[in-house]
């Protein structure tokens, strides 16, 4: 072939692919737009449930504690022991053969929730070797109770938890 003809093939071919090597985003946003439909429409649906929890304040710091009870549920190895933090310990409730009796810490909850209407705040001190689950399981016992008579729900004791170590 000739050098003209090959430089008529050029042109050609640049007239006929002319602006192909550009980029084209079209796709890419397309793609983004889905996929933030799909973000947000998953994030409508997923609910997470967050419990507060409040740390205990300092022993070491001055502080003035008010007149009145100050709970807190010290787990040990053995048996749950419910404390005043002003005046000492209220009860200890020994373990059964099954594990912590948390029926027998609620009904205790309740006649103290009895005692103290207005009482929001407890404190949970679990010792060094208290499994999580046991933790869990006392917190949601100190915070509320399940009503045996229909229709069950749950009725509020101490919603306010405060977590702290055990004393040794």
């Amino acid at each position: 072939m000739s050098s003209s003809k090959l430089a008529a093939r050029a042109i050609r071919n640049h007239a006929k692919y002319k602006g192909r090597n550009e980029l084209n985003i079209v796709p890419m946003i397309d793609m983004m737009v889905i996929l933030v439909f799909f973000l947000i429409f998953t994030a409508v649906f997923s609910k997470t449930n967050i419990l507060q929890l409040n740390l205990p304040a300092s022993n070491t710091a001055p502080v003035e504690l008010p007149k009145g009870l100050k709970l807190e549920v010290i787990i040990r190895p053995n048996d749950l022991l419910i404390n005043d933090r002003n005046s000492g310990p209220l009860k200890t409730i020994e373990n059964t053969p099954a594990g912590y009796d948390l029926d027998h810490l609620s009904e205790f909850m309740r006649q103290v929730k009895s005692q103290f209407p207005e009482m929001t705040d407890a404190t949970i001190l679990p010792g060094p070797a208290v499994p999580y689950d046991v933790l869990v399981q006392v917190m949601d016992t100190v915070r509320v109770y399940q009503i045996p008579t229909p229709p069950f729900s749950k009725a509020e004791l101490f919603p306010d938890i405060a977590i702290g170590d055990a004393p040794t």
